[in-house]
């Protein structure tokens, strides 16, 4: 119930294109760590995903307050070089 309580707080910041991978580690003595991989488009510059980074952690905050850490990973899409992509590029690209 945590993780997709996070992954839901994660899709919800303006910015994240996909969540690959939440996984909350159960450390008895300070909490629950959380680890995400986050993935951002190839143009998205380099400022704004560690903008973004700072608007995750504090929406992170409301869906899991007992967090004693959470580690991020953004990971950056190569730029497309086939002529014919597949259509989900062009729904990601739509909602945001």
């Amino acid at each position: 119930m945590l993780v997709s309580a996070i992954r839901e707080a994660l899709l919800a910041t303006a910015g994240v294109q996909t969540v690959d991978e939440v996984v909350v580690h159960d450390l008895p003595e300070s909490g629950p760590l959380v680890v995400a991989r986050l993935g951002f488009g190839p143009s998205t510059p380099v400022s704004d995903v560690v903008a973004i980074l700072d608007e995750v952690r504090r929406g992170l905050a409301d869906a899991a307050p007992d967090a004693s850490d959470i580690v991020l990973e953004p990971t950056i899409a190569p730029p497309r070089t086939d002529g014919n992509p597949p259509t989900d590029v062009f729904v990601i690209r739509g909602a945001d």
